[in-house]
């Protein structure tokens, strides 16, 4: 389960480049489970039921600025590349795509640099929850023995601990980020 959001601000500053492909994320992938089966020794078989990716289609309105100039996000390359980028992620095998709502919250200042002009700020809306909700159903189908979260959200303590006592592993995948020890706490194993 793969919090899409997290994962790309993570790969940027990971990679030091702009926008993961497709590609990245099937590596990604890859190398989770052979981090899960590294973890797991020679006790246990794993084979991946499906890949689930949250996140959001880019958004696609027209807003005015602070300076009352209209801006068309969908004729932005930040529109274009994200909506290729989600594309591309379809055909990926044994993969599901969870999307969310993107809505327009105001214009924010960048506190550390507050001659720079504001920027928008986006908030994502019903992605936390679709992850949530999928792993309780993965309990209570008990179609899962593991579960692996990649993200860093303390959001998830909730349906982790839910999970867990349905007799579900939990692992998170932090992407090398520093993670809340409550999640720590919660979660059987981390992914380093």
């Amino acid at each position: 389960m793969i919090d899409g959001g997290f994962f790309i601000q993570r790969f940027k500053f990971l990679n030091k480049r702009k926008n993961p492909t497709r590609n990245d994320l099937e590596n990604l992938i890859k190398d989770v489970i052979d981090k899960v089966k590294a973890k797991s020794g020679n006790s246990s078989i794993d084979i991946l039921y499906r890949t689930y990716y949250y996140d959001c289609l880019p958004f696609d309105k027209q807003i005015k600025d602070i300076n009352k100039k209209t801006i068309d996000f969908k004729k932005t390359p930040i529109y274009q590349q994200q909506i290729e980028f989600i594309e591309s992620l379809k055909s990926i095998d044994q993969f599901a795509l969870r999307l969310g709502v993107l809505s327009f919250a105001g214009w924010k200042l960048n506190v550390y640099k507050p001659e720079n002009p504001p920027s928008p700020d986006f908030k994502q809306k019903g992605v936390d929850i679709k992850i949530g909700l999928d792993m309780a159903w993965m309990a209570g189908k008990n179609v899962v023995g593991k579960i692996v979260l990649v993200a860093g959200d303390s959001d998830f303590i909730s349906p982790i601990k839910f999970v867990r006592r349905e007799g579900i592993l939990v692992y998170v995948y932090p992407m090398e980020n520093n993670l809340n020890p409550s999640l720590i706490e919660h979660c059987d194993f981390v992914l380093s």
